[in-house]
């Protein structure tokens, strides 16, 4: 083990595997809060169904206004159905693009640790190879 203590990349060693600590957390947090906004789209699609279907009650409800007082009432009703939708729609819009930005900003964090990992195992590889090196040369110092 004194021989690894005296290794010169071992100070660097130790740097990328807090790096690549550092980026599994981030991008951990970055899932976590893809899920959240993952939740908030199936919601925004929940309230749009919901206003969907309120609309074609509504629709379905005018058939049966016999006087032109129900008519009118019932095609402001409609009116205020329709802008209900329209607002769910775009809310569930709205939460589509936040949760594809975050999923990008997931990707991104993949990439990142990938690069980290890929850091630290060049590292470890030039750790084993003097290793390795050392080995052998006490071998051939003992024959």
């Amino acid at each position: 083990m004194g021989q690894e203590d005296r290794y010169r990349l071992a100070p660097l060693r130790n740097v990328r595997e807090r790096d690549e600590r550092a980026v599994r957390g981030d991008l951990a947090a970055k899932v976590g809060d893809a899920r959240e906004t993952q939740a908030r789209v199936e919601a925004a699609r929940a309230r749009t169904v919901a206003a969907r279907t309120a609309l074609t009650e509504a629709v379905s409800a005018r058939e049966h206004s016999a006087t032109a007082a129900q008519l009118a009432a019932a095609d402001r009703f409609i009116a205020r159905r329709r802008r209900e939708l329209d607002d769910a729609i775009g809310e569930e819009l709205r939460a589509e693009l936040a949760h594809e930005a975050r999923i990008d900003h997931v990707d991104e964090a993949r990439a990142r640790l990938a690069r980290a990992r890929a850091d630290r195992q060049i590292i470890e590889r030039h750790f084993e190879r003097w290793r390795d090196a050392r080995r052998k040369l006490a071998d051939r110092r003992e024959d």
